[in-house]
């Protein structure tokens, strides 16, 4: 799932991997990123954990990739900080392959199917972006990328839903 905390993990590595050899420590990647501190030592003892980050004690210590960024991608990253991209019910699977128990029937229903194609396409896309070339993403421009529209559909009334025809007055 897309959080706060896999949105400031992307950031923290994106900063490491500029960084290249040099180690940074949580403070001064908790200002170049403008992450709170503590939440930032959260989400990099967690890195940590999973094997992407190191961290190094001391007056030179900080914390550096410990994987390739060129090997590691935004959907293994996702995964790590977030879990399941999508935790819809019923792409989910029951520790002996089990389906979600809402559907009707013994076939994939059309939920199932219009989630399982939308996350397989997120997946696909977060796959091709390496760690590596977060380095480059960031670049001060006077456009700012265009942002992903939450698309807000009006509510259809009885009377909307009939087209070509206009209310009566």
């Amino acid at each position: 799932m897309l959080t706060r905390k896999t949105t400031y993990g992307i950031r923290a590595l994106a900063s490491l991997v500029r960084a290249g050899e040099r180690s940074l420590s949580v403070a001064e990647l908790a200002a170049r990123e403008g992450i709170p501190e503590h939440f930032l030592s959260v989400i990099l003892s967690d890195l940590r954990q999973r094997g992407i980050v190191r961290g190094r004690r001391g007056p030179d210590g900080g914390y550096q990739l410990s994987v390739d960024p060129s090997q590691l991608n935004l959907a293994d990253v996702v995964e790590s900080l977030g879990g399941p991209l999508f935790s819809f019910a019923c792409l989910q699977r029951g520790a002996d392959g089990a389906r979600c128990a809402e559907c009707p029937g013994a076939g994939r229903c059309a939920a199932e199917q219009a989630l399982g194609r939308a996350s397989a396409a997120a997946y696909a896309v977060l796959e091709t972006i390496l760690v590596r070339d977060l380095a480059n993403e960031v670049t001060e421009t006077t456009e700012p990328e265009p942002r992903a529209r939450s698309v807000v559909r009006p509510k259809v009334s009885a009377a909307a839903g009939k087209r070509g025809r206009s209310p009566r007055t």
